[in-house]
């Protein structure tokens, strides 16, 4: 697969245009490759103090630069779909459910 965030981003720009302006100073991608990161640490953690917490601090700080709760939350299915298409055949029924838990984690914290 190699690095997502080339596609991840791609996704987001596609979905949510409004989304890439915050990126003008982003030239070389270090920020969307450390975003993207940080992501996969908070998923990984969901249920531990880190994960929960800074998804939670990051959906307000996003608010600060107007970025709403929803396409705050919408960042996570698409590391979810972009992950899926890439493993294609290898993406399995455990996968999916895992994810499923996790992105319905993820809601909650957004929307609490």
């Amino acid at each position: 697969m190699g690095d997502p965030t080339p596609l991840v981003y791609a996704r987001l720009f596609a979905e949510l245009p409004e989304t890439e302006a915050l990126f003008v100073r982003d030239t070389r991608g270090a920020v969307r490759g450390e975003m993207l990161a940080v992501a996969f640490q908070c998923l990984l953690d969901i249920d531990g103090g880190y994960g929960a917490n800074f998804i939670a601090a990051e959906r307000v700080n996003h608010d600060a630069f107007g970025v709403a709760p929803q396409a705050f939350a919408r960042f996570f299915p698409i590391v979810r779909d972009v992950c899926r298409e890439a493993l294609g055949a290898d993406w399995t029924p455990a996968f999916e459910r895992a994810w499923a838990e996790r992105l319905d984690r993820v809601a909650g914290l957004v929307h609490a």
